[in-house]
């Protein structure tokens, strides 16, 4: 049976010192809203402990959330918050509740209990005690939208990568790490393909990574994880968005970091807000059908607002300006200013639109709204460039 034990937030904890020159004053920090969770494990047979993050909104909200399961937790818990963190400023990821999965002895220590867990002989017991005993706390406890993300690095890397192959159902996307697939890639890309082929498969997304030092130091690493990728793009498997990046100037140490944020990013790609810097794609990824559908789909995986967000809308007016497309992104600022009447930044666009059109009067009077309605709410940068532009088109009419 799970025994769940004393959870408690961690926190940094700090002094007060003195100084010849000036005081100095340490303050208590937490790392969010973070708690240690204990499990008396029957499928392990042993107490282990698990670190849940919870995203800032988590308790003044109703929301269901996805996670982010990270194996080596201690290892990667503090990382994977601040970046998921920075990640979520820029819309490139969704709030997430992170979970880290920790081991009970050194990272990269001969004969560890991490070695047993998630090498070849005990890694399908270790999937059993995150399947039967994790997950459910997890889905039990807080709330889930049932979206899951597994991070792994290295023999973690190749405990995510036979996950995707063995047990599809547990997790939406993976991010591999360096994974050590050598003497098991063909058997786990075989697997992978046919799990594929099975009716009603859902779509999954894989990113998997390797660091230069680990082509240095092991061909064997190298040789493996390139032929994965190559069965892999002969004969793809179905609804398997995949992705393999080599960095340079990289250790099996350090490459964890820069996999974070672009397999984050990869594997979250159906949340982002489509940019173009080029009319032909937007064009392309199907103009404005193109954006409502895929506003569309992303309320369906995450719940979020099916509406093409103002924010977005902005961006492709701008560029419909910039690429000289004058008439569509007039329609475009004209109907922005419609839809959010207090929106500084529509009546700017607009002021901008008239002024290319030589339209001056209208364009001072665009912009003088948006000067207006910046003093409410727009930062001072903003506020300084709603005015120069103002004034830039009151100088071309004098």
């Amino acid at each position: 049976m799970l025994k769940i034990l004393k959870p408690f937030l961690l926190m940094a904890t700090c002094i007060a010192l003195p100084a010849t020159a000036a005081n100095v004053v340490e303050e208590i920090r937490t790392i969010g809203n973070t708690s240690r969770i204990s499990i008396d494990s029957n499928v392990l047979n042993e107490n282990r402990n698990l670190l849940i993050h919870l995203p800032d909104s988590y308790t003044e909200s109703n929301k269901p959330y996805p996670v982010l399961y990270l194996l080596d937790g201690e290892r990667h818990f503090n990382h994977a918050i601040m970046a998921t963190q920075v990640l979520q400023n820029d819309e490139r990821v969704p709030e997430l509740i992170i979970v880290a999965i920790t081991n009970t002895s050194t990272w990269g220590s001969d004969n560890s209990s991490r070695q047993r867990d998630l090498g070849y002989e005990g890694k399908d017991n270790f999937a059993l005690y995150i399947k039967n005993e994790v997950m459910p706390y997890v889905d039990k406890n807080y709330r889930i939208t049932g979206l899951n993300t597994l991070f792994g690095h290295s023999l973690a890397g190749y405990f995510t990568s036979n996950s995707l192959a063995t047990q599809p159902e547990l997790f939406n996307n993976y991010i591999a790490a360096s994974p050590v697939l050598q003497g098991d890639e063909i058997g786990i890309y075989e697997k992978i393909l046919t799990n594929s082929k099975v009716k009603n498969t859902a779509e999954k997304s894989f990113y998997f990574s390797l660091a230069s030092e680990d082509e240095a130091r092991s061909k064997e690493v190298t040789l493996a994880l390139n032929n994965f990728a190559k069965l892999l793009t002969e004969n793809p498997p179905a609804k398997l968005n995949w992705h393999y990046e080599f960095f340079d100037n990289q250790t099996h140490s350090t490459i964890y970091y820069p996999t974070f944020f672009p397999g984050m990013t990869y594997v979250f790609k159906s949340y982002q807000a489509p940019r173009f810097a080029r009319y032909e794609e937007y064009l392309d990824f199907g103009g404005m059908q193109g954006m409502e559908a895929h506003y569309k789909k992303r309320a369906e995986i995450y719940g979020t607002d099916k509406n093409v967000p103002e924010i977005t809308l902005l961006n492709v007016a701008s560029m419909l300006l910039s690429e000289g497309k004058t008439e569509a992104a007039l329609q475009m600022y004209s109907k922005l200013t419609n839809d959010f009447p207090e929106s500084a930044r529509s009546f700017s666009g607009l002021g901008q639109v008239y002024s290319s059109m030589k339209q001056y009067n209208k364009s001072i009077t665009a912009h003088q709204t948006a000067v207006k309605l910046g003093e409410k709410h727009s930062p001072e940068w903003r506020k300084r460039r709603f005015q120069s532009r103002l004034d830039k088109v009151n100088e071309r009419v004098q």
